[in-house]
């Protein structure tokens, strides 16, 4: 008979994971609990939600999301971080840089799956260098804003060559008078 317990937590799991298309596996053996409230926190500021639980219940919530491929990394203590879909960069970053912080560089990534694709461990470095969302929308504006701002350019150029040429020509009047 199954524990109810798990069933619980198994139904708990498995409502978090179906709205989050965002979520990663890191291995946090080695951290204290203080550290771990720490990140706790760190991955709460960035949109993040850092889970604890046993490997089988993260495993079986996983297969009934209908995710079948991380029984490998399921092995050891495992920590799940679910990441909300407006910034999935700014949570990994903070994961990096918090391990930078720490003594043995954890918590080490394990896997995961990033707005519904499977990432692997050399993922994390990569999504970590990228630019935040908010980073990537300035520099999509700045992009979009180049062009018009070169046509405004062209577009006043005759206009002030016409307004110099009226001065030039009023001054040289103003000479012959």
């Amino acid at each position: 008979m199954a524990n109810p317990r798990n069933d619980a937590s198994i139904a708990q799991l498995t409502e978090l994971l179906g709205d989050a298309q965002t979520f990663f596996l890191v291995d946090y053996q080695g951290l204290s609990a203080g550290e771990l409230n720490s990140l706790r926190a760190k991955m709460h500021e960035t949109g993040g939600r850092l889970l604890v639980a046993k490997n089988t219940l993260i495993n079986l919530a996983l297969k009934k999301q209908g995710v079948d491929l991380f029984d490998e990394a399921l092995k050891g203590p495992t920590a799940l971080i679910l990441v909300g879909e407006d910034d999935p960069v700014s949570p990994v970053k903070a994961l990096n840089d918090f391990a930078k912080e720490q003594k043995n560089d954890l918590p080490i990534p394990k896997g995961g799956m990033l707005q519904g694709a499977i990432v692997d461990v050399s993922a994390f470095e990569k999504i970590a260098t990228l630019p935040s969302r908010d980073q990537l929308l300035s520099q999509f504006i700045g992009v979009l804003e180049a062009p018009m701002q070169q046509l405004v350019g062209v577009l006043n150029g005759p206009q002030q060559k016409l307004v110099g040429v009226l001065n030039n020509y009023s001054e040289k009047l103003k000479e012959e008078e």
